[in-house]
């Protein structure tokens, strides 16, 4: 086939026309989107956005004075991960405590009273606190959720209950579950305002409101589920700090209702900085606990060792002891202080082994900052296991068991627990030794003692037990003092910077000239690719220029589009278009056989229905009605047409001639139209093929010529028999017919290949039925059509 180098460019004009011709695909399209458009401007409820902005601190506990008058343990300030904090704000457990402060359960709506309401509810407003009645639901029995419950008040105190609905969600508020479902319910009751209505599936009452209603227009509500709340507004809710490296983050969430969308952002802030706090004053008040249970013993043990020692110095009259004795006993007196110590020690790290191993977290633990544990490494495991517990908490809120990630954290968390046991257990095992060094030494020094006199000893030995007493006592209430100031100081390093407001006055989600913009775009655009869609998976001939691209074969004319029922139509109007289309053939025909001597013309075409006899009945009737004495043959014996042109006699014909021998004169049959003779296929016989190779066809041909100036030849299609070939040799002039909109493209390769192959002489193409209102490069010929009659 032929390439024309321009086949991929795009002819504007030709799409135009096509699109133009078409214009009535394009107004019912656009019509339809731009009405879609305002259906949806209509009904989609105005969602508008919403805007706050919260501080986060660097996660010191208590005032700064209190910071720097403590010290208790030198290790470096805990820092915070932005992303962490991000996720506690978006996870469900927040989202639920602050929908929990809020009254959000039951939503009301209102059906307005456009004209789209009357084939359906489709335009409804949602109303907040602004609803003629006020439902009150009793949490303690089973609720129907997530679906609409009308409301159509009847006067002042009466209105109609109506629900309409399958697959009913029952909900039991109590344990926040929904309790099996409801598969059809439909029901309708008068009830009066105030009156409590209690079935098995809800229990309410409905209580007017101090606004104005209308009888019998019509309201509903819907009962939502705890879940489907949280997930409403977590679909919702956005969180993103202010910058790359800013610890203030900008919460955004997006609703219909201006104050309920603000009141949700103000109580999730504060609830996220109440939580905050509370949990560190939960550290504070188990730090103090368990210096009060450490309390409460030495207590009852200074007052006896100090009652003991008075009854001692009573019962004995003993004032003074011995400079040696003083000295031994203030060693003694200073090793049994470090053995306290290091028992104490070992205690602690023995309750925090405990808990650690009992499953609790450095958040349930006691806080190692009032503990005394000079380990920096022990400390420093303990900022990271609370570091990776925050890590694993944000993460949870997107993420499911089953991540990566949070399987990686998990096993983090796991090591560092392992390595603070192992680190607390080397520390116990170090004060054991530690115990043990100095009970050998007291065992040393007690020998020593124990060679002075009885009473001196034993005083000595009550004054040395009271005072390690009295020092482990003030020890302890020095750090309660401690613990006491950190939790009386504690503040909360998160703070509300903005409160949550309205982002600009326009809805977010419905802006209309957009909405009608882009609806019409669309309109345009549905009939515009379905018309590129069908023109390329179309592979008739639309065209001279179509043709163009697929041969070689010189192209000779068109024959214009007009009535089937008008077989003659050069005769019956010589004023139509398609007389003047066969004028233009005949001219042109005339001109190519001008210097020739051409006079035998043959009539093919690919396939049956393309018009072949159409254009060759036709253009013979043009010859002859231009003065040229014309015969057409009927060679196509297989499927006979002429009787549909003429009243012809099928007992003789071409058949006749070649089998039977019969004289020219009675195989020629006149018609209505002088100059013009023709020769039907007479009787169909069993070979037409073998007929039309009989040396009779050119003896026919010879004689034809002799007496016509014309001789035209209606051949079989060549794309279904051989007959073609067989007659080819006798043609001066091959017209091939293609159909616009008929002939498919693929058809003309076996031409194309006996043109390129120089088997055909002197071949043009006809494109039949051309319209011209249907194709740009014709288009031009509408304007003349007050030329033809």
């Amino acid at each position: 086939m032929k390439r024309n180098k321009q086949e991929h460019q795009i002819d504007l004009k030709s799409w135009f026309f096509k699109f133009k011709s078409k214009w009535y695909l394009f107004a019912i399209c656009a019509l339809l989107a731009v009405a879609a458009g305002y259906v949806y401007v209509k009904t989609s409820p105005r969602i508008f956005q919403f805007q706050s902005t919260l501080l986060l601190g660097d996660q010191q506990t208590g005032s700064k004075k209190a910071q720097e008058l403590l010290e208790v343990l030198d290790v470096q300030s805990r820092g915070i991960k932005v992303e962490d904090e991000i996720g506690l704000l978006q996870s469900a457990d927040m989202i639920k405590q602050a929908l929990q402060k809020l009254d959000f359960t039951v939503a009301y709506y209102k059906v307005t009273d456009h004209w789209l309401n009357n084939i359906s509810d489709m335009v409804v407003e949602e109303q907040y606190e602004t609803a003629p009645y006020e439902v009150e639901l009793d949490t303690s029995r089973m609720q129907l959720v997530d679906v609409p419950i009308k409301v159509r008040p009847l006067d002042k105190n009466t209105f109609e209950l109506t629900v309409e609905a399958e697959n009913v969600p029952r909900y039991d508020f109590k344990s926040n579950a929904v309790v099996g479902s409801v598969p059809k319910l439909s029901f309708k009751k008068t009830l009066n305002y105030g009156e409590p209505y209690q079935d098995e599936n809800m229990s309410l009452t409905i209580n007017r409101a101090d606004v104005e209603d209308t009888p019998g227009k019509e309201y509903y509500f819907v009962i939502n589920s705890l879940e489907s709340l949280i997930k409403q507004q977590q679909g919702s809710l956005e969180i993103a700090p202010i910058d790359r490296e800013a610890r203030v983050l900008v919460l955004k969430s997006k609703g219909s209702i201006p104050d309920k969308q603000v009141a949700f952002l103000n109580t999730l802030m504060a609830e996220y900085v109440a939580n905050d706090l509370k949990e560190k004053n939960e550290n504070g008040l188990k730090t103090l606990e368990f210096i009060d249970s450490q309390l409460a013993g030495i207590t009852d043990s200074l007052r006896q060792s100090k009652q003991a020692l008075s009854s001692f110095r009573s019962n004995n009259r003993i004032a003074n002891i011995n400079v040696q004795s003083n000295i031994n006993y203030e060693k003694l007196s200073q090793l049994e202080m470090e053995r306290a110590r290091l028992n104490t020690d070992k205690t602690y790290y023995e309750n925090i082994l405990d808990q650690i191993k009992n499953g609790n977290g450095i958040a349930q633990s006691v806080s190692p900052t009032v503990g005394g544990i000079q380990s920096p490494i022990l400390n420093n495991l303990f900022l990271q296991l609370a570091e990776l517990n925050q890590k694993k908490a944000g993460y949870r809120t997107t993420a499911t068991e089953d991540n990566p990630m949070l399987r990686k954290i998990e096993s983090e968390i796991t090591n560092t627990r392992h390595a603070i046991e192992a680190n607390l257990q080397n520390l116990i095992e170090s004060a054991d030794i530690s115990i043990a060094n100095v009970n050998e030494r007291i065992g040393k020094i007690e020998g020593t003692l124990a060679r002075l006199p009885e009473n001196e000893r034993k005083l000595m030995d009550l004054q040395s037990q009271t005072e390690f007493i009295d020092k482990k006592y003030d020890f302890l209430l020095e750090k309660r003092a401690e613990a006491a100031i950190t939790l009386a100081t504690n503040a909360t390093d998160k703070k509300i910077v903005d409160k949550a407001s309205m982002v600009g006055t326009t809805p977010v989600n419905v802006k209309p000239k957009m909405i009608y913009l882009l609806a019409l775009l669309i309109g345009l655009a549905i009939p515009a690719g379905f018309i590129v869609l069908m023109s390329n998976v179309d592979s008739t001939i639309q065209g001279k220029e179509d043709l163009s691209k697929i041969t070689n074969v010189p192209f000779l004319g068109v024959v214009a589009h007009g009535s089937k029922s008008d077989k003659l139509a050069v005769m019956n109007n010589q004023r139509s278009a398609i007389a003047e289309s066969f004028r233009s053939l005949r001219i042109n025909l005339q001109y190519l056989m001008a210097d020739s001597g051409f006079r035998v013309i043959g009539v093919t075409s690919s396939i049956s229905g393309e018009g072949k006899t159409f254009c060759s009945v036709n253009l013979s009737s043009e010859l002859a009605m231009s003065g040229k004495r014309v015969v057409l043959i009927e060679s196509d014996m297989r499927k006979p047409t002429f009787s549909k042109y003429f009243p012809v006699a099928e007992s003789v014909g071409l058949s006749s001639f070649l089998m039977q021998g019969l004289p020219l004169e009675e195989v020629v049959q006149k018609t209505n139209l002088d100059n013009l003779d023709i020769i039907p296929c007479g009787p169909i016989p069993q070979n037409a093929l073998h007929l039309l190779e009989m040396p009779k066809m050119q003896e026919l041909l010879s004689l034809l010529k002799e007496k016509y100036d014309y001789v035209v030849i209606d051949t079989p299609p060549i794309g279904y028999v051989s007959e073609y070939f067989v007659l080819m040799r006798h043609m001066d002039v091959n017209l091939y017919v293609v159909k616009h909109k008929y002939t498919n493209k693929d058809m003309l390769t076996q031409i194309n290949e006996l043109y390129n192959a120089k088997r055909v002489k002197n071949i043009y193409m006809i494109i039949n039925d051309l319209n011209y209102n249907k194709t740009y490069e014709y288009s031009y010929k509408k304007k003349a059509k007050y030329y033809y009659a």
